[in-house]
């Protein structure tokens, strides 16, 4: 795949992405599709290569609400992928970007993302990928993410529900039971939202927390998703994670946000009590990529 010096693999309009960083879901266009590694064969490729622990798989019938998430499938993950567009399977492969090519993929998109951001947001962390497959008439039921997401569609048609939480005690509200523990799919959905029509070309930005349930059209789908964190939404994680375990001694924290001074103090604890397990988990996956490096598939852009 070969681009003019003047294409950009992702089309955004700055002041449009700006205006809606952290605040709200913006539609994006994207070059990607056709890419040597996001053909059919090149994932099946891929997803055989992949740990066993970076390839979730459940029954594409799911409802749009599912509190509890669904049970997993099992079997060759390149057999799901060659057969899903009868399979009656939804697919996600983790990380991809454990794989030096698709790692270089993601790096490139995200490049050109990178420029948009807020000076304030103090740039880009913990860039991550993961590609979606899912069946015909497959739904993913409502949940959040923590990451900002650009989910970008390569195949196929699907429709992006974006569902805010109606105010900020209901937001609260979800994220004191998901860092407590809960699931991160949520037992209603909280409001009418917006539907984004994706086909291939088409994608999303969807900020970090905000509700989105998923429904694929009459054929396969192929979505990448592109994540990352920046210093700010890694603080608001670590400050709900710190007030989760303050609630669990009989404490009432207040919540992310409320107070820059409390936050801080609570950024310095969540790192001296919990950050090496962030660490450990970009650890675990290094060796993971040290293990598939060499096996990876396609071609870079």
């Amino acid at each position: 795949m070969r681009l003019r010096p003047d294409e950009r693999l992702l089309q955004l309009d700055h002041d449009d992405f700006v205006e809606a960083f952290t605040r709200k879901p913006v539609g994006v266009n994207h070059l990607l599709v056709g890419h040597p590694l996001l053909t059919l064969s090149a994932i099946a490729d891929l997803a055989d290569t992949m740990p066993l622990t970076s390839v979730e798989r459940h029954r594409a019938d799911l409802p749009a609400v599912l509190p509890g998430g669904a049970p997993e499938l099992t079997g060759p993950p390149s057999e799901t992928v060659r057969e899903i567009e009868s399979n009656n399977c939804w697919m996600v492969l983790w990380y991809i970007d454990q794989i030096p090519d698709y790692k270089a993929l993601l790096d490139a998109c995200l490049d050109e993302v990178q420029s948009y951001l807020p000076d304030g947001e103090g740039g880009m962390r913990q860039r991550e990928a993961f590609l979606f497959l899912s069946a015909p008439g497959a739904v993913t039921p409502i949940h959040f993410d923590p990451e900002h997401n650009l989910l970008l569609q390569i195949k196929g048609h699907k429709d992006m529900n974006v569902c805010p939480f109606p105010d900020r005690d209901a937001e609260r509200r979800e994220l004191d039971r998901y860092y407590s523990g809960g699931h991160r799919n949520l037992e209603a959905i909280p409001s009418d939202g917006t539907t984004y029509p994706l086909d291939p070309g088409k994608g999303v930005y969807v900020p970090s927390f905000v509700p989105h349930w998923v429904k694929n059209g009459e054929e396969a789908s192929i979505s990448l998703s592109i994540t990352f964190r920046t210093p700010q939404s890694q603080r608001a994680e670590h400050v709900h994670t710190v007030n989760a375990h303050l609630r669990r001694v009989g404490l009432s924290p207040r919540p992310a946000g409320s107070s820059s001074r409390r936050d801080q103090a609570k950024e310095l604890a969540y790192q001296a009590f919990f950050g090496w397990m962030p660490r450990l988990g970009r650890l675990r996956r290094t060796l993971r990529g040290r293990v598939v490096k060499g096996r990876s598939v396609g071609a870079p852009t």
